[in-house]
């Protein structure tokens, strides 16, 4: 209490202050002392202790704290197998596509950008027939197993 002014010390060494401190402090302790011996002692501490002295319950109480702490574990290794996948996949995604960026770079400082920028064209338009002609022939297929009266696709008719 050094460290507080002297006027606050002189007011927290008023006989009512500490009256309520100690009053306070003392209808704490019989408030809990009473707690403990009208609802812990017999609802909780008794019924406890009996399950646990009693020689046929201790197997399976240990069985079951085994069989937590085992899953637990298990869990725990399957978290980190997952996490270490996940790293590798990442990693592989990682480099396929900054290896792809540096490769394109490469191929227009090699070809010179109008010729990289006709060959995009060019592969623009191959990625665009195809999806056309995909789509055509599912319009195809569609039309013809509604025709004939069969659900689903039918591919290689």
């Amino acid at each position: 209490m050094e460290h507080l002014p002297e006027n606050v010390q002189t007011l927290l060494q008023h006989p009512m202050v500490t009256y309520a401190y100690t009053s306070t402090q003392e209808s704490f302790l019989t408030r809990v002392v009473a707690l403990r011996s009208e609802y812990i002692q017999p609802y909780l501490i008794e019924p406890l202790s009996a399950f646990l002295t009693n020689s046929t319950a201790m197997p399976d109480l240990l069985s079951i704290a085994l069989l937590v702490i085992i899953f637990y574990i298990s869990l725990r290794v399957l978290d980190y197998a997952r996490r270490v996948i996940m790293f590798w996949v990442m990693l592989a995604f990682r480099l396929v596509f900054w290896g792809s960026v540096l490769g394109f770079a490469w191929y227009v400082y090699r070809v010179g950008i109008d010729t990289a920028g006709r060959d995009v064209g060019w592969l623009f338009g191959v990625i665009s027939g195809f999806i056309q002609d995909f789509q055509q022939r599912a319009v195809t297929a569609s039309n013809a197993s509604s025709h004939d009266g069969k659900s689903g696709f039918s591919w290689g008719r």
